[in-house]
Formats: C-alpha cells, structure tokens, sequence
C-alpha cells in the first residue's frame, strides 16, 4: 500500500512538471509571436517643417595683426659704427636706424664725383666747340660716352653711399634688432623688424552663407578677450573674392578706435556682425537631420513607410537648422527614433 501511494505521488509530480512545462511554452510561442507582429514597424515621432523667424548675427574670432610688418635688410658690407635706434623704438619713415663704417666707399664716391664734375666740363667745352669745326664728330661722340660712363659710376657709388645709411622704409616700432655697435653686416643680412600698427587689422573667417551679408566700409563691434571693459570697433577693408579650402571667405577689418593702442599684436579678437533685420525661414531640428552635414538628409513617412528625402540646410545658433532646399512648409518628418529606420521601413507615429 505504500508503495502505491509513493508511485501516485510521483506519477501526479510529473504530471505538475509537465502542465508548467506545457503552459511556460505556450507562453512564450505567444510573447514571440507578439514580438514578431511588433517588429512589423518602428515607432517613431515626427515634428513639421516651420516658419521661424531667425537674426543674421554671428561672431568670428581672429588674431590681430599689425597693418604694416617687414623685415629690413642690409643693402651694404662693413661695420656698424653709430645706432640710432633700438627695439622699442618708434620710427618715422626715412629715419636713419644705424651708420655702417662708410670711409672706403666716401673716398671712391669722391673721386667718382670729380671724375664725372670733368667730365662734364670736358663736354660742354666740346660741345661750345662743335659748331666751328675745331673737333670732329668722333671726338664730341668720345667725350659724350665718356661723360657718360663718369656719370653711370658716379650714381652707382652714390648709391652704395646711401646704402651704409641704414634707414626706416616704413613708420611704426622696432619689435626686433639685430645688431650691436661694431656688428659686421653683409647684404641680406637682416637687421631689425619693423611693425606699423595704426591702424591694426582684424583677419576673421566667414561661412557663404555669411558673407553676402558682408559689406565693404561695414563699421563692426570687435570684442578683444583680454580687454573685456573696453569696446571697440572694426571697418570692413577687405573681402575675398573666393573661399579657401575649408569654404571660408577672408574678412578684414581695420581697427578704427580712438582706444585701439590698448591691443597688441597676437592678441585674440571676435568680430560680432550684427544685422537689424529679421528674416523667416524654414526651419527643423538639428537631431531630425540623418548624415552628415555635407550630405544631409531627412526621412518623411508616406503610406506608412520612411522615405529618404535629401535636403540643402545651413545650421543655426539654437539647435535648429534652415532648410534651403528640399522641403516645403508644413512638410512632416521623422524625428526620433532613427536609428533603425531605412528607405522603405515601415514606421508607426506615436
């Protein structure tokens, strides 16, 4: 009798087993199935194309420059002899900066001169004379190519007398010398670096879609970062005409402050452009936006299925994007849940 009731027990055991075996598979045959039907779509949210108002205002950063830099250069050999400028100094233009050692090439000037002052008198007094047959025209021809010669030589070492004088081609500051008293130069040998900063100059990059709205002699506010209570200003001088290979266009203002002595060269400056006009455009999200920002795209939904629709846009400050090209007003796009859609997925909107 004990033994039946054990073999009852394990016969109703295995009969429990296998009723939760039986349910927990029919359980999960529906969950799959379910899976299977929810797979059938991708749900997603969409936003619509809209009119937004939006300002033209953008910033670009750049370094400042002076207007004027440039290295001078010896034209002459010899030793320096007297300074009369050094780094730090202004100079006008025309102003002597160093003397080289001159002596050698006075003395061949000198004698050039009196050479040339002979050969002068010597052709006026041939000249006097052709007219009575005292010479003949060989000899007037001889005299004149003499005067000549005398002459070319003469201005040659007039310039090499010039050269020892060392002088500023341009007004502004010495950044650089050198030089000392009793340096040996030779021509190309550099001798100081000279930077004109009235006015300074303001190089910053701008998109294509910025510059059109760009002018000539446009006055622009210039923030400088290491100047931050003083306001200043820029005048638009110049505009490329065509972008780099990063499809920016050249912008540069000159500085026009009465405060501008306060910035240095190699500082940092922001030019912010500024436009009173307000302008409505067509705008969308910026994360609406599949691909990249050259090659973008969007998806609209038509019979239930994601289709891809390339699009021309230009990003905005505020997270949105303008739509130039490629969709209209009202227009409705997928805006999230992209990241499994393709051309042809079925999509179901929430």
């Amino acid at each position: 009798m004990k033994k039946l009731l054990i073999a009852a027990f394990m016969l109703l055991g295995v009969g429990a087993i296998a009723y939760t075996l039986y349910n927990n598979k029919a359980e999960l045959e529906e969950e799959a199935n379910l899976a299977m039907k929810s797979s059938e779509y991708i749900s997603v949210t969409t936003e619509k194309v809209k009119g937004s108002k939006v300002n033209r205002n953008f910033e670009s950063n750049g370094v400042f420059e002076p207007n004027q830099e440039l290295k001078l250069m010896s034209e002459t050999s010899g030793s320096i002899i007297k300074i009369y400028k050094k780094k730090g100094d202004y100079v006008k233009k025309g102003d002597l900066i160093v003397q080289v050692d001159d002596r050698l090439i006075r003395s061949d000037y000198n004698i050039a001169k009196l050479n040339r002052d002979q050969a002068e008198k010597d052709l006026k007094r041939f000249e006097n004379l052709a007219g009575t047959e005292a010479i003949t025209k060989k000899q007037l021809e001889e005299t004149q190519n003499g005067f000549k010669i005398a002459d070319a030589q003469f201005s040659a070492l007039q310039k090499r007398l010039d050269d020892t004088q060392i002088k500023a081609p341009i007004s502004g500051f010495i950044n650089e010398d050198y030089y000392e008293m009793g340096t040996l130069v030779s021509p190309g040998m550099p001798i100081a670096d000279i930077i004109n900063t009235a006015p300074l100059k303001l190089t910053v990059k701008v998109s294509e879609n910025e510059i059109s709205k760009v002018k000539q002699g446009d006055v622009i506010p210039v923030r400088v970062n290491a100047i931050k209570a003083e306001e200043f200003t820029g005048k638009v001088d110049f505009i490329s005409n065509k972008a780099d290979g990063s499809f920016k266009y050249e912008v540069i203002l000159l500085m026009n402050s009465p405060n501008q002595n306060l910035i240095k060269p190699g500082m940092f400056g922001t030019a912010q452009f500024q436009f009173s006009q307000e302008e409505t455009v067509l705008t969308i999200n910026r994360k609406s936006i599949v691909g990249s920002l050259k090659n973008p795209g969007v998806y609209t939904i038509q019979d239930g299925k994601a289709v891809y629709q390339a699009v021309e846009i230009n990003p905005l400050e505020d997270g949105n994007v303008e739509v130039l090209k490629g969709l209209n007003e009202g227009d409705e796009i997928i805006a999230s849940g992209l990241i499994n859609v393709k051309e042809g997925t079925q999509v179901k909107v929430q």
